[in-house]
């Protein structure tokens, strides 16, 4: 479910429903950062930190890289849109992101990132993972 543009109060720009327990997911679209050889790394903003360290469930930050010249990573046709982009996701933990989140090739979401997330957030609900 994405979040109003008027409603990102929250720093949050969706939320995922799973049956048990929803998690909140920020997505950071960007040409900025250049991916290393080994990592990505996200400056974070004290608003961001604050907001999502308040919230009364797990949030899961998304940053898309994506090429500097949008002809270059998005294509549109009668049958389908094509995007050219490379997406990493982790949750965010208070006491670990204090001012960055460092991405590697081990948070590049695929098909199966989802189950993970949501094994992850019953595991939270369950009380066996903080």
């Amino acid at each position: 479910m994405e979040t109003s543009i008027d409603e990102d109060v929250q720093a949050v720009d969706a939320t995922v429903d799973f049956s048990r327990m929803p998690v909140r997911v920020q997505i950071k679209c960007t040409s900025q950062y250049q991916v290393g050889d080994r990592s990505l790394t996200l400056p974070l903003e004290p608003n961001w930190i604050e907001k999502w360290t308040d919230s009364d469930t797990t949030v899961f930050v998304v940053v898309v890289k994506v090429p500097a010249s949008i002809p270059d990573w998005i294509e549109h046709d009668v049958s389908r849109t094509l995007h050219r982009t490379v997406a990493f996701g982790k949750r965010f933990e208070e006491t670990v992101h204090t001012s960055s989140m460092t991405f590697t090739q081990a948070d590049k979401l695929t098909g199966d990132s989802i189950y993970a997330w949501r094994d992850l957030a019953y595991a939270i609900y369950d009380g066996t993972v903080k």
